[in-house]
């Protein structure tokens, strides 16, 4: 029961991170958190030590606990870590995986073609629920529970425009699924590579012909 409590309490603090209600800079006083969402303190403490971890908040001695402000290396730190486990998981998941669930993955692949808004959260969650399904193709249940946790920040950061414009990749995702399908290991990881960097090589400081 404890358990389950903490974890509502921190999807409700992810929530308001994630849909603007709560700003970097906000200090959160685990006592005022507690009566306002009508639990102890415990589970928001729990709740709080988990959002730590994970970036969103930060602990100042003899301050308390605040929304952590969001650097340019921060947004740098993510992209990297999103596409160590992206390119990770097309080493496993490409080829006939791909394949056996092409219908499905290039339904969702046209969904977010069509309308790919990376200005709001309900955009982003279309592109993390995409890139998810792929992942989840690897079988391997921490990669996609890492993926999720780094997109959550990823959204966080972009919200607060870290970046002025998160530049849409070239390649649609149609396409992605297509090549993926007949990928080795080696070029899954390639192709994943370039999907993700795409439109961000002055951010990476990277020649195209690196890619």
């Amino acid at each position: 029961m404890k358990n389950s409590l903490s974890q509502d309490v921190y999807n409700e603090i992810l929530s308001r991170l994630l849909d603007n209600r709560i700003v970097p800079g906000t200090m959160l006083n685990r006592r005022d958190v507690a009566k306002e969402i009508g639990v102890s303190v415990a589970p928001v403490l729990e709740a709080m030590l988990r959002l730590e971890i994970e970036g969103f908040l930060e602990s100042i001695p003899r301050k308390g606990s605040f929304v952590k402000s969001v650097r340019r290396e921060d947004l740098f730190g993510q992209l990297m870590v999103r596409e160590a486990l992206e390119c990770q998981a097309a080493r496993l998941y490409c080829g006939k995986p791909v394949l056996e669930n092409k219908k499905t993955l290039i339904k969702l692949a046209e969904q977010l073609d069509n309308r790919l808004d990376l200005k709001s959260t309900k955009g982003w969650e279309k592109e993390i629920n995409f890139h998810l399904s792929l992942i989840d193709l690897s079988r391997c249940p921490p990669l996609s529970q890492a993926f999720v946790k780094t997109m959550h920040l990823g959204i966080f950061y972009q919200l607060h425009q870290i970046i002025s414009d998160y530049p849409h990749p070239v390649d649609k995702h149609v396409n992605l699924i297509l090549k993926l399908g007949s990928a080795s290991p080696n070029e899954a990881e390639r192709i994943i590579r370039r999907h993700l960097r795409s439109g961000k090589n002055d951010f990476f400081d990277i020649e195209k012909d690196q890619l």
